[in-house]
């Protein structure tokens, strides 16, 4: 009974005996059930102890303010698709006849808040410069640094990398008072560029 009245069936139909459902029904607990189910549809009357199911319009979430717009004076589409246009975001796209470096978003300041961010060891071997000339050269990237625990603990949480991919950049637990760290650059578009990535941005608004 529960199947078809979740598919829509009507629970007012009768055999051509007269028989309907309710009548049908053989255990209390379906007879309560169909009784409730009924009396929900058709609607209670005041003062009957049961709950009812009641349902609100969704209106009761938006503000005070005038619901709607007058369609021929500020039809949908207008002056609000160009404010729109400004407010949203792009997709970017990374194409590269090479492997992909490893891109982690990690948080590594409150203020700052979470970004991208590349291994430094990983692109100064893909670019073959040391730490000393890479920031001679290009003093305008940010390079910083994470407690590799810190490192680990938001890596264990990344919902992108793949198991094994997380595994290549564990280590055995480090001992007390150890202050080993990771060095880190901040993904940019011309550092991309750099790595020899074409990157391409598409406009797109929810």
């Amino acid at each position: 009974m529960w199947l078809l009245l979740s598919y829509g069936a009507d629970p007012t139909l009768a055999t051509y005996s007269g028989q309907t459902a309710l009548k049908l029904a053989s255990s209390e607990n379906m007879k309560n059930f169909l009784n409730d189910y009924l009396l929900d549809l058709q609607g209670r009357a005041e003062g009957d102890p049961h709950t009812a199911w009641d349902f609100y319009s969704s209106t009761i979430l938006e503000g005070k303010e005038k619901i709607g717009c007058d369609l021929l004076l500020n039809p949908p589409g207008s002056s609000d698709q160009e404010d729109d246009e400004q407010d949203s975001g792009h997709l970017m796209f990374e194409f590269s006849n090479k492997p992909l470096l490893p891109c982690y978003n990690l948080e590594v300041s409150v203020s700052q808040g979470p970004c991208n961010w590349f291994l430094f060891s990983d692109m100064l071997k893909r670019m073959k410069l040391s730490s000393r000339i890479f920031q001679a050269r290009f003093p305008h990237f940010e390079v910083t640094t994470l407690p590799k625990v810190e490192f680990q603990r938001q890596v264990l949480l990344s919902q992108v990398l793949a198991p094994k991919e997380i595994q290549e950049h564990m280590a055995p637990p480090l001992p007390l008072g150890a202050a080993e760290t990771v060095e880190l650059v901040r993904h940019e578009l011309e550092l991309a560029r750099l790595l020899g990535s074409e990157v391409m941005l598409e406009a797109w608004s929810s």
